[in-house]
This record gives structure tokens, sequence and C-alpha cells, in this order.
């Protein structure tokens, strides 16, 4: 695939230096002199309009730089790159809303069922809104139900709480929210979206090429963050995915795509299975030049991603890379003890069980 980081910087783009404009203005107003006035001191009154004007030059050059970068598919950013990439037939994915568990209650019981609508609206104290997912049936003699909510916001999760009822109802109605909002995923990223962008063009294959299918389960959901396409044998295409919460949901999304017929070449039988986890932790004893640094070193360390790419070996040098943070003198490291391999098919989530000690220098 083309490394858009690889290429070279466009000389459309302007190299900008504030003196060599400054200087060439003045090179200008000096044409316009005579020779007793030739010599323009920093003093004189003319300089300081003629360092605004280099100024301003300076700033109009910026901006047609900015506007040439935002035509470019390697620098634009934004609402500049979805129109650059619609070129390509292509737009940003929404993502998704996350959701959360809601119990609804009546005040009594009745002696008929009671029916909440789907799209029932909820508000929080701060004007967010939800609305409920499927429509449900308190049943007679029952006085209350658990349903789902959709919050209505792009975003991976949230801690609001939407329970207060904006709906008329015929009867009182109260929820209140069993969970926090999970499960969503935000807007598609600028790097994700120029990714799929230069991706796109492979789907053009007649033939069903390894990369047309990573681009289209890449478009299938949003939650999908790799993708690894491997032969099965005669008209088998077997797909392994990494995806950000690994649901079953999220991998029969993918694979109703990728199965449909505008997608899928006549010919192909798509597989389509969430990639195998390999579970490892990594357990060391570290010994720091001075104690007072553990927690910075503990959080350090374990800000590091806590999965590796599809089919990426964890190594120990990787480990040793991960683990020698400033401050830690030596390494005790206990598991693992050699290389972990790792199929196209599978891919590496790690854990760290740490201990700290004081070096004996």
């Amino acid at each position: 695939m083309l490394d858009l980081k690889a290429l070279p910087y466009p000389n459309v783009i302007e190299t900008l230096n504030y003196d060599e404009i400054l200087n060439s203005v003045k090179n200008v107003f000096k044409e316009y002199l005579t020779d007793d006035e030739i010599a323009l001191l920093e003093s004189d009154s003319y300089s300081a309009l003629l360092e605004t004007l280099a100024y301003r030059e300076l700033l109009l050059r910026a901006r047609i730089n900015q506007s040439v970068k935002s035509m470019l598919l390697p620098f634009a950013t934004g609402s500049d790159l979805d129109n650059v990439v619609a070129i390509y037939g292509i737009e940003r994915l929404k993502g998704e809303k996350p959701t959360a568990n809601v119990k609804f209650s009546l005040s009594t019981t009745l002696g008929y069922d009671v029916y909440i609508p789907a799209g029932l609206t909820l508000v929080s104290k701060d004007g967010d809104t939800a609305t409920l997912k499927n429509s449900l049936v308190i049943k007679a003699g029952n006085k209350e139900i658990i349903g789902v909510s959709v919050l209505d916001s792009y975003v991976k999760s949230s801690l609001i709480k939407c329970e207060l009822i904006q709906t008329p109802l015929p009867f009182v109605l109260t929820a209140k929210q069993e969970s926090e909002f999970l499960g969503g995923a935000e807007r598609e990223s600028d790097d994700r979206l120029r990714e799929r962008a230069v991706l796109s063009l492979e789907r053009f294959s007649t033939a069903g090429s390894a990369k047309a299918y990573i681009y289209q389960a890449m478009s299938a959901n949003i939650k999908v963050l790799e993708v690894s396409v491997l032969n099965g044998g005669a008209g088998i295409v077997k797909v392994y995915l990494k995806t950000a919460d690994m649901s079953e949901e999220t991998r029969t999304s993918v694979a109703d795509y990728l199965n449909d017929e505008k997608v899928r070449p006549l010919t192909d039988s798509v597989i389509v299975t969430n990639a195998n986890i390999i579970n490892i932790e990594i357990k060391a004893e570290l010994e720091l030049t001075d104690m007072f640094m553990q927690d910075e070193i503990d959080k350090a360390i374990k800000a590091t991603p806590s999965t590796l790419k599809i089919g990426e070996n964890l190594n120990l040098s990787y480990i040793y890379s991960v683990l020698h943070k400033n401050g830690v003198y030596r390494v005790n490291l206990q598991t693992p003890t050699i290389d972990t391999k790792v199929g196209d098919d599978s891919f590496a989530r790690i854990s760290f069980n740490l201990s700290y000690k004081k070096a004996s220098l």
C-alpha cells in the first residue's frame, strides 16, 4: 500500500522567511527614495509600516500554503479531508452511539399491559438526550422493566445520566439508568480515513484482492481496527478482524457487509472471524535508581498499547525496550522467557505484573 508519509514534500508549498520578505519590501520601497533618503533607519516612521506590510504578506503566503495543503490527501484535515476523499467515492464513518441499560418503573401496578414506545426521549439534567432503542411492555401486575437507551452522541463511552422522560405518556413512569453508556465509537479519525482512501482504489479489482477486502472490512464498521486476509483455498477467503470490542455483533456486521452481492466477487466464499487473542503476562522485577520514581515509571510502562498488530511477534527485545524506562537500572524479566511467534490470524494482548526494588549500584 502507498505510504503517504514517504512522499516527497511538495515544492508548491513555500518555505516562509519573514526577514527575506521584509528585505524584499524594503528594496521596492527604496527604489522610490532619493539618494539622501536611501538610508532607511529603524527609527524612521516608514519602517514600522514596511514591517507591517511584510508581516501581512507573510500571513497571506501562509494562508496560500494552507489552502494548498487542504487539497492534498497527506495534509488535509477535518472537513477539508472529507472533501478530498469524496473524489475517491468514500466518506468519513460517523461512528456508533453508545448504549446503557435503563430501568422503567410505574408508580403502581396496573391491571393491563403498559406499552412503552421505541424512540422514547430521555434527557439528562444538562440537556443531553437519549432514546429508547426498542419498544417495551410492562405486563399487567408488574411495575418495572429494563430496556436499552441510545445516547445521541458518537462517543466510545459516557458517564452522562439520561433519566428524565420527555415523551408524554398516559401513565406515571420513572426511569433510572442502571449502567453508563458503553459500546460506542467516535467518528473516524483523519489517519484512518486517509488509510481507507488509499485502500479504496483496490476495490476496483475484478478478482477481489486482499487489500480490497481490507478496505471493505474497514468500511463496514468503525470499530474495525485491523484486518488480515488469508487464502483459505480455491474460492475461500478468510478474513480475520481485530476490533475495538471483539464482539460477535461487530463481527456479524462485517460478515454481512462483505457477503453482500455488491461487495463480494461472485466466486468467493467469505469467512469472517475475530482474530485469535494470545494473552501474555509480562512479569518482571525492576531495579530502580530512585524509588521515588516508581509511580512515574509504572504509569509510563502501563501506558504502552495493550495489544500488538495482527501477526506481529512479541519479541523479548521489545519487552525490554518497554520496561527499561528512564530511572530503571536493571530489568529482571521472569516471563516470558522466549520470543512469542504470532500467526496472521492472531494478535498478542499483553498485561503487566511488576514489582520494584532499590537497585544495588
